[in-house]
């Protein structure tokens, strides 16, 4: 039902549909360069041998894209939380909106319109949210194009290599007019600028997989401040349990988009194992910020005493 949906906004999604266009334009622009119409033959071998995982990363790329689009990131069970007994907890669990009662992590998206599992955040790039259920293959796609981009920028250097020698020994107007470089040239900048871009944010995501994190738990950290009340990383668990929470437990299925009924991201998305050293210390710090503060207000009011 959920990738029914999902397929019918993929043609209103301009964003997507720019994607869909830059992924394609890209991979032609490839094609053409390299092996149709090569500017030169002298490392064709090697460019070759480089098309192989080249080929083989695209497909992954799309095939990561598609089940980030098409996935359902995460639902609420159905009457999850009716039965709690703290009334205060289920006050502020509820969703206004959806109607439904939110677990731990779970927040609402205004753009989907829906309550998402472990949410991440929204990406308008894939017109789904990243949540519980499809952030492992969020991080394939961006692992998959790091890669691309990677071998990508190694066949065009290969391919522009002789061309560049010749620049610095020849005539560099003869050779523009007979080999018309800028082209190439244009997309490999492309590609790196694009390539930089996408491996910061990668970076960024395998930071918070690795900790337990997510892009809103971020967000609430920088705007809760130094609040001693507020555990830094309750989620954290170590690196490896972080991580099966993510990619699953069945390690043969990690490289791939896709869980099976082995593979199946460690937890159920709504229940969260807490670090109990990162719970004790914000005890600690609770209480000897209460310390100070009662130890501040003793000496202030004893000179008033005294007077």
């Amino acid at each position: 039902m959920y990738r029914e949906i999902q397929m019918k906004k993929i043609f209103n999604n301009t964003y997507l549909l720019g994607v869909v266009f830059f992924i394609i334009w890209v991979f032609l622009s490839m094609v053409y360069i390299t092996l149709i119409n090569p500017y030169s033959l002298e490392f064709s071998q090697i460019i070759y041998i480089l098309w192989i995982p080249f080929f083989i990363f695209y497909l992954m790329v799309g095939w990561s894209m598609v089940r980030c689009v098409i996935s359902d990131p995460g639902k609420v069970p159905i009457y999850w939380g009716v039965l709690l007994d703290d009334q205060e907890q289920k006050k502020r669990r509820y969703c206004l909106i959806c109607h439904i009662f939110k677990p731990e992590r779970c927040h609402h998206c205004s753009t989907c319109q829906r309550c998402v599992l472990n949410m991440d955040h929204h990406c308008p790039w894939i017109g789904n949210c990243v949540g519980y259920q499809n952030r492992k293959f969020f991080i394939l796609f961006l692992f998959y194009i790091n890669l691309t981009v990677l071998f990508g920028i190694g066949i065009i250097a290969f391919q522009v290599y002789p061309i560049i020698m010749d620049l610095i020994f020849v005539d560099w107007r003869l050779l523009i007019e007979k080999y018309n470089v800028i082209p190439t040239l244009l997309l490999a900048s492309i590609i790196l600028v694009f390539g930089v871009v996408i491996f910061n944010f990668f970076l960024f995501h395998l930071d918070l997989v690795s900790t337990n994190k997510t892009t809103i738990d971020t967000l609430e950290v920088r705007r809760n401040g130094n609040n001693p009340q507020i555990p830094l990383n309750a989620y954290d668990i170590g690196f490896k349990e972080n991580w099966l929470q993510v990619i699953g437990i069945n390690s043969w299925l990690w490289p791939f988009p896709m869980f099976g009924e082995s593979g199946r991201p460690k937890g159920d998305g709504v229940r969260w194992e807490r670090n109990q050293n990162q719970l004790t210390m914000t005890e600690q710090n609770v209480t000897h910020r209460t310390q100070t503060n009662q130890n501040q207000r003793s000496e202030m009011t004893q000179p008033q005493q005294r007077v």
